[in-house]
């Protein structure tokens, strides 16, 4: 018998069918795989496929054979965010029934004024299809250790304001899918585009309200 403790490292690549995989997607596609590996941990991915009218039909099992050509394979079976619906709904109704979650009815132009940071209602159209937005409040100041940016502060109340979780159109927000995606498969470390950085205050203000 070995003595070794087994490693509880989970990495995971999310792509969406928006196109084919550029070069800084499998720049991160290794990066996360290699880091994995280098844990002794488990590689996954996941098809964020959440979003008809920008997907390109075809694209996703193009972008999967492209990972698998490089020898990108996941070590469990790929997740299709598309199949995930039941699992969303659970946890927005949570967010709704307990107060941290509210429709919303403002469009951009609404928010305009405000440079699109959502901090009261003020729609000025009251029959347009709501929204559901994350309550932030007031004061809600979000750090984390990043591994390469070091030490991350956000403001979300200032600097995002309410976080959108499903979209007027009813299509489910990209932030609430990841949170619920990442928690049911028990992900623990993600490597991602700097351009997201400052999407992971949010999401672990999420975290934390489910």
């Amino acid at each position: 018998m070995s003595d070794t403790v087994p490693s509880l490292y989970r990495g995971r690549f999310a792509p969406s069918p928006t196109g084919r995989l550029h070069a800084g997607s499998l720049v991160a596609a290794l990066g996360s795989w290699l880091l994995a590996r280098h844990h002794d941990g488990t590689w996954l991915v996941r098809v964020e496929d959440l979003d008809p009218p920008r997907e390109v039909p075809g694209v996703a099992q193009q972008q999967l054979a492209t990972l698998a050509a490089f020898g990108l394979v996941s070590d469990e079976p790929v997740i299709w965010q598309s199949t995930r619906h039941d699992a969303y709904a659970d946890a927005l109704s949570r967010l709704l029934d307990d107060g941290s979650a509210f429709e919303c009815r403002c469009s951009r132009s609404d928010l305009a004024a405000v440079g699109g940071i959502h901090r009261t209602c003020v729609a000025s159209d009251r029959t347009r299809p709501p929204a559901v937005r994350l309550r932030v409040p007031d004061g809600t100041r979000i750090a984390f250790h990043d591994g390469l940016q070091g030490e991350v502060v956000q403001d979300v109340d200032r600097e995002v304001g309410d976080v959108v979780l499903r979209r007027a159109d009813g299509y489910w927000a990209y932030q609430l899918a990841v949170v619920v995606d990442d928690a049911a498969q028990g992900i623990t470390d993600i490597v991602r585009g700097a351009d997201l950085l400052d999407s992971t205050p949010r999401q672990i203000l999420l975290q934390r309200a489910l």
